[in-house]
Order: C-alpha cells, then structure tokens, then sequence
C-alpha cells in the first residue's frame, strides 16, 4: 500500500528549506509542498496569539492541498502548535521534540546551547524537553534569544562582514564555556554554520532537518503513508511574499523545485 500525496512542510520564511533539502534527500519518492509565509516573518518577535493564527492559516492552506501529513520546519510555530490537534486529522510532526532528543543523545559532555528566537526561547519548550533528560542544571545549558539572527538571514547577510559579527556580539560569551553540541533552534541558523563555527569552532551544531526526518520516516511507515518506491518526488514552493524575492535568496537551496507561486492566506 502506498500513498501518493505530498507531504506539506512550512515556515516563517525561508530557513525551513534546510529542514525540506534534508527530507528531499532523505525521501526522494516523495513530493513535497513547501510555504514560506514570507510576509509574516520574522515569528520569532510576535506574540503566542499571533504566532498560532497564523500556524493556523498555513495549517489550512495545506490542508486545503490534500498534503498527508505536516512537517512544521519552523521551531517557533511549532512551540505555538498544540492546538492543531483540536482540528488536524493527520499527522503533524514539529522539529522542537526529534531536535532535542538527538542532540542528548549526541553530546557527549551534556553542556548543551540551544540558539533560537525570542519566542521559541519564551515558550520553554526546549527547556522543558531538556529537562526530561536530567540535563536542567545551571552550569550546564545555555538558551540564547537570536531573532535578529532571522532578519540578518532573510536580508541574505550570509558569510559577509555583518552576519559574522551579529553572530559573534551574541554567542562570543559562550566560548569559555566547554559546550560541545549547539541545537540550532531555528531552522533558518543553519545558514550561519560558518558564523558559529567561527565562533564555537569545536562544538557539534545539530540542525533540525535530519533528527525530524528520522521521526517522520517512523510515521509515514507507522501510518502506512509511504509514496510508492518508483514516485519521482515533486516539489512545489509558495509564498505569501515576492517569488521573485524569494527566489533570490534561495540561490542556496539546490534542489529542483516547480516555479514559486504567490498565495494570500
């Protein structure tokens, strides 16, 4: 039995296509449609109510497209998604839980530093995650507000004078402080791994996309929603802002992609 639906993924922006280049190599039968609700972002800076309307407005607009299940590449939508459950029939699977898991499992000191935005941060929802793990201690976790680090991203102040230093004003009170795995709590920093590395050059940075493919392959085959094995995986973008703009910044993502298509949530 097999199932050839797409598999909605979205974001406040653009940094959750390194959560999708991940499930595209990952899942290459599978199609995928991706939203970046470009004219909202950054979600890092806005309130919980504001943060799960418009989680809400995405949500349907998936739905809308018959996508089989929901990956939320967005850390601070997903610590604003609990109420989807109310009215979501398939699975939705958020990147805060497999990030956290992964990144314990993988530390070896368990002196760990989750960077997200203000509103991911706010929710304690990774502290709460780290808490299970006996990791609450003091000395041995930092949570570090970086919002700004989306606007910088968005801008594509990418490996230029500017992102290195807006990196290094934030996290350079980290360097004493024996870490050895940095959760990167947004799906966007991914694309500061040089200006954190220039930084924290020996700790391991975990990104999102590979831990929440890992639980999505565990549900597709739980579910029995598989695409089929000989499917060509398509990829659809939208966006509430400019495709044109958005297509200039994603110069980055090097996966083949159908045109970007503007929508109005």
């Amino acid at each position: 039995m097999s199932d050839s639906r797409a598999i909605g993924v979205f974001d406040s922006g653009i940094g959750g296509l390194t959560v999708l280049s991940k499930l595209v190599e990952m899942f290459p039968n599978e199609s995928f449609i991706y939203v970046a609700d470009t004219l909202n972002c950054p979600y890092g800076v806005k309130s919980p109510d504001k943060i799960r309307n418009l989680v809400t407005k995405v949500t349907n607009f998936l739905l809308s497209k018959d996508v089989k299940a929901i990956v939320i590449a967005c850390n601070t939508a997903t610590a604003n998604s609990m109420h989807l459950k109310d009215f979501v029939k398939i699975p939705v699977i958020g990147v805060i839980d497999p990030t956290a898991k992964y990144a314990y499992k993988h530390s070896k000191n368990k002196k760990i530093a989750v960077l997200a935005t203000n509103a991911t941060i706010d929710s304690n929802q990774y502290q709460m995650r780290l808490n299970k793990f006996r990791l609450f201690n003091r000395n041995k976790k930092y949570f570090v507000k970086c919002s700004e680090f989306v606007t910088a991203i968005e801008a594509m102040e990418i490996k230029t004078e500017t992102s290195y230093k807006i990196v290094s004003d934030k996290i350079d009170f980290l360097k004493d402080k024996n870490i050895d795995t940095v959760i990167l709590g947004c799906t966007h920093f991914g694309l500061y791994e040089s200006e954190i590395r220039e930084v924290l050059p020996n700790a391991k940075q975990v990104e999102c996309g590979l831990p929440t493919g890992l639980y999505l392959k565990e549900v597709l085959e739980k579910n029995g929603l598989n695409a089929d094995s000989k499917n060509d995986g398509v990829i659809n973008l939208y966006t509430t802002g400019s495709p044109e703009e958005m297509k200039k910044q994603i110069k980055w993502f090097d996966k083949e992609y159908q045109n970007i298509v503007r929508i109005k949530l």
